[in-house]
Formats: C-alpha cells, sequence, structure tokens
C-alpha cells in the first residue's frame, strides 16, 4: 500500500476542511472496499479522511414523523437488524441483508455502498423505491439529493470537490405500504447481482389499487434505475397477475443489460421479468399485511 495522509476528525466542518485541503482525499468509514483497491495499489489517494468519529454518523435512528435516518458511518448489519428498517422499509433491509458475509456487513456502510456507485449495489433499489435522500456537506454548505440522482455513472456520484454523505434520510412511508427486494447472483453468497429487483408498493385502502409504486433495476444498467413504463402500468389500477405480468414485460424493454462473467444479456432481461413480477407479488402482499391503523415500529 502507497503511503498517504490520514485524517480523524471530531466534526462535520473539520472533514470538509481536510476534504478541501486535499483534493485527492478519499473519505473512509467501513473501508470494505475503499481499503481492499488500495492494497491493490488501484486506488492512490493521497489522504485519508476517516469520519467514524463525528457525533452522530455513527447513528441509525427512526423518528414516527420524519422515517428512518442512517449516518455515514452506520453498517449493513445494523440496518439488517433493525427492527424499524424491517418493519417499514423491508427492501432496504433484505437489500443490506444480502452483502457478503456477517464479516463483511458488521463494517460495510449504507452510504459507502451508495458512494461506491456499483451499478449493482444492494441497498440502492431498497432506498430508491422508499424515495430516499442523501445529506450531503461540503464548502458551499449543505445539501440534499434524491439517491436515484445521485448515482450518475458506474463509480461515479454527484459529489463535488470537498463534498461528502453525512447521512441518508428515507421518509416514513404511506399506511398500507409493503416493499421487497431480491437478487440473483451465480453463487448463493459473497458475490455481486447479477440482476436485482426492488419494488416498493401503497395500495388504495377501499379498491387494491396501486396509488402509489416504485420499481428500481439493479445491474441491468449503468446505474440503479427506475423502470418507469413499469410503473406506468401498474399505478392506478389493481394488481391482479396480468397487470403484473404486462408490468414484467414492460420492465424488460426498459433495462440495458451487458454479457460478462456473471451473465449474458438475453438471461439478465429473463431474470429481470422474472424478479419483477415475484418483487411486485411479494410488495403487494406486504401493503395487504398493513393495516391502515397507523401501528409503527420502536
Amino acid at each position: 500500500m502507497h503511503s498517504f495522509d490520514y485524517f480523524a476528525p471530531r466534526t462535520v466542518r473539520e472533514a470538509v476542511e481536510a476534504l478541501k485541503a486535499h483534493p485527492g482525499a478519499m473519505v473512509l468509514a467501513g473501508g470494505t472496499d475503499m481499503l481492499v483497491r488500495m492494497k491493490g495499489r488501484i486506488w492512490k489517494p493521497e489522504a485519508v479522511v476517516d469520519v467514524t468519529r463525528i457525533s452522530g454518523l455513527g447513528e441509525l435512528r427512526f423518528d414516527r414523523k420524519r422515517g428512518l435516518r442512517v449516518g455515514a458511518a452506520v453498517t449493513m448489519r445494523q440496518v439488517e437488524l433493525s427492527p424499524a428498517a424491517c418493519a417499514h422499509y423491508p427492501a432496504l433491509a433484505q437489500g443490506a441483508g444480502v452483502v457478503g458475509s456477517f464479516q463483511i456487513r458488521n463494517l460495510a456502510t449504507v452510504v459507502g455502498n451508495i458512494c461506491n456507485a456499483a451499478p449493482s449495489a444492494d441497498v440502492a433499489p431498497g432506498l430508491i423505491v422508499h424515495r430516499a435522500r442523501v445529506r450531503i456537506a461540503g464548502p458551499g454548505g449543505r445539501r440534499s439529493l434524491l439517491v436515484e440522482n445521485f448515482m450518475t455513472g458506474p463509480g461515479q456520484t454527484a459529489l463535488k470537490a470537498g463534498e461528502f454523505v453525512t447521512a441518508i434520510e428515507v421518509p416514513l412511508p404511506a399506511p398500507r405500504t409493503g416493499s421487497a427486494y431480491v437478487r440473483h447472483t451465480p453463487r448463493g453468497a459473497m458475490d455481486i447481482a447479477a440482476v436485482g429487483v426492488g419494488v416498493a408498493v401503497t395500495l388504495a385502502p377501499r379498491t387494491g389499487a396501486c396509488e402509489e409504486i416504485g420499481i428500481v433495476l439493479g445491474a441491468v444498467a449503468p446505474v440503479p434505475m427506475r423502470a418507469k413504463q413499469a410503473e406506468r402500468v401498474l399505478r392506478g389500477r389493481k394488481p391482479t397477475p396480468g397487470l403484473i405480468d404486462e408490468a414484467a414485460d414492460a420492465a424488460v424493454g426498459e433495462a440495458r443489460p451487458i454479457s460478462d462473467v456473471r451473465g449474458s444479456a438475453g438471461f439478465r432481461r429473463e431474470m429481470v421479468r422474472v424478479l419483477t413480477g415475484r418483487m411486485v407479488t411479494a410488495a403487494c402482499e406486504g401493503a395487504r399485511l398493513k393495516s391502515g391503523s397507523g401501528r409503527r415500529a420502536a
């Protein structure tokens, strides 16, 4: 590993100052991907800014009005086991629960997975379907951005010079909302997704129609992508098996997969069809189980 300067700021302001002073710096939280690439001399940052000592960035907090706040140092394992995440954001908890091994999930962070900006990022679909936003701090102050607009390409984000993500905020879903995430991998574990699909559905209390729906496809485009045509097929209509099949077909038409060692483009399209249908069905089942009585997990 090459030599580099190391900073361990205690405040967000100190972190921003370090990043501003060292344009080639990288932010460290979990480091499960970053340190491997540094050891392999793939990444050679001139400085590393460790944000794990900043107060509040390690907090996973649920509020009945504001929703879920995931600090920059919150691990996959924390989200995977969170009662609030499992109750209100199943697609997010399920995505966090399939990343790597137990050892990796005890170090890897949700924010790091988004900032790494891999098309196959497992927590991205669950965050996007739940309309999550990243909170960003930088020399120009603070701002927020929808997660679906944050990743701009493979390994690329909307972060500007001197900025870093302090947290992800996920609004509380409407009553009668269900969500689900699944991925397909060549191996059962310790692999990245060949295809991932996350879905969130809000059903109308009387008609059972889709009041709102989000369908996000992972690993079949340069970034995790909304299948907006598939969403339009279902929005405002009752999700019958035939209509779900129609939405799955629409998702296939929107996907832009490539062929690689994990599967051909044709195989990935077929998996989009199968997994979209399954996840829409699973999300609808979860929504039907919601009583709409306003009960909330702690």
